[in-house]
C-alpha cells in the first residue's frame, strides 16, 4: 500500500503552508479546515473510502451513514488545523509552549530518557494521531532527543515535510533496513526510538487484533525491543476542544520471550495495539490514517 500525491497529506499542503505562514488562528484554522476538506472529500477517492472505512470500525460500527459522513469530515477538519498549527508554528517556539501539555507520566519517562545513566534504550509506540507534528516540535525544543522511524519511500510531500521536521531538531528518518539497523544501535547504546504502528502493510504472516479485527499491521518492532532489551511505552496524543494538545503516555509494557515466533510477534504486538485503541477512543476523529485497516470490511460500512 502506499501512499501518492492525491492523498490530503500532499493535496492541501502547499496550500495550507503558505496561508499559515500569514493568517492569524481565528482565520487560519477555518480556512485549512476547508481545504483540507475539499483536497480530499471525494465519495470514490481510496483515501475517502479508507477514512471511512476506518472510522466506521473505531466507531465499533455503530455509526449511521449521517453520522459516520459527519465523522470523515471532522477527519479532515482535525487534519487541517493539525497542520496549520504545525507550519504556522514551525519557527514559533513560544507559540508552541501555549498548545502542547505534558502528563507528569510522559515527563517521567522523558527526564529517564534524557538524564538516566541507565543503557537500557527506550522505544516509544504511537497510533497516527493528530497532534505529533507539533508536540515533536515541542519536544524537540525541550532538548528530548529520539529517532523516529517514519513511512518508507515517502513521495515528494512526505519527504518535504521530513525535511522540516529535522530542519528544526527533530530527526526523522524514513524506515528502511539502514534505519532499522540505526535504531537498533540506538536502542543498544541506550537512546530513544519511536515508530508508529498503525499503518497497514501489504503482505504479513503475522495479523494482530486491532478494534477486535485483524489486521495487516506491522509487528517488526517487538523484535527490535526483545532483541535491544529496550523499555517499551505506547504514546498518545488528544487534542482538546481548546486546541491544547496533552501528550501521555501508558505504563511500560512488558513483552515477553514465546517459543513460537509467530506467537511471539503477534501475543506482544496486541499488547501495543490494546493500547493505542484506547488513546484513539479518547476522539477517533482525530486518527489520522488514511490506508485502509481493514479492507475485509468494507462491505459493512454504510453507503455515504
Amino acid at each position: 500500500m502506499k501512499y501518492d500525491d492525491s492523498t490530503p497529506q500532499t493535496l492541501g499542503t502547499a496550500a495550507i503552508l503558505a496561508l499559515s505562514q500569514g493568517l492569524p488562528n481565528f482565520i487560519g484554522h477555518p480556512v485549512a479546515a476547508v481545504l483540507s476538506y475539499l483536497a480530499g472529500n471525494r465519495v470514490f477517492s481510496p483515501t475517502f473510502r479508507a477514512i471511512s472505512l476506518n472510522q466506521w470500525v473505531a466507531h465499533d460500527g455503530k455509526l449511521s451513514a449521517r453520522q459516520l459522513r459527519q465523522a470523515i469530515r471532522k477527519v479532515y477538519q482535525n487534519q487541517g488545523k493539525a497542520l496549520y498549527d504545525f507550519y504556522h508554528n514551525l519557527d514559533r517556539p513560544d507559540e508552541i509552549r501555549k498548545f502542547v501539555r505534558l502528563t507528569p507520566e510522559f515527563e517521567k519517562m522523558m527526564h529517564e530518557c534524557m538524564f538516566s545513566k541507565s543503557k537500557q534504550g527506550t522505544l516509544m509506540l504511537m497510533p497516527h494521531l493528530s497532534g505529533f507534528n507539533l508536540s515533536g516540535l515541542y519536544l524537540a525544543h525541550l532538548g528530548f532527543k529520539f529517532l523516529t522511524l517514519a513511512i518508507p519511500n515517502p513521495n515528494k510531500g512526505y519527504a518535504w515535510q521530513n525535511k522540516l521536521r529535522n530542519d528544526r531538531g527533530m530527526e526523522v528518518v524514513p524506515l528502511s533496513m539502514e534505519a532499522m539497523q540505526q535504531a537498533r544501535q540506538r536502542l543498544q547504546s541506550g537512546g530513544t526510538v519511536a515508530t508508529g504502528i498503525d499503518r497497514p502493510i501489504d503482505q504479513s504472516d503475522q495479523q494482530p487484533q486491532f478494534f477486535g479485527r485483524k489486521a495487516a499491521l506491522p509487528v517488526a518492532y517487538v523484535r527490535l525491543a526483545l532483541k535491544t532489551n529496550a523499555r517499551v511505552f505506547v504514546l498518545g496524543f488528544e487534542t482538546l476542544a481548546d486546541s491544547t494538545i496533552v501528550v501521555d503516555v501508558s505504563p511500560q509494557v512488558e513483552f515477553e520471550h514465546r517459543e513460537d515466533t509467530h506467537d511471539e510477534l503477534v501475543f506482544n504486538a496486541e499488547k501495543v495495539l490494546k493500547i493505542a485503541e484506547q488513546f484513539i477512543r479518547l476522539d477517533p476523529s482525530q486518527w489520522m490514517m488514511f490506508l485502509p485497516v481493514w479492507p475485509e470490511a468494507k462491505n459493512e460500512v454504510p453507503k455515504i
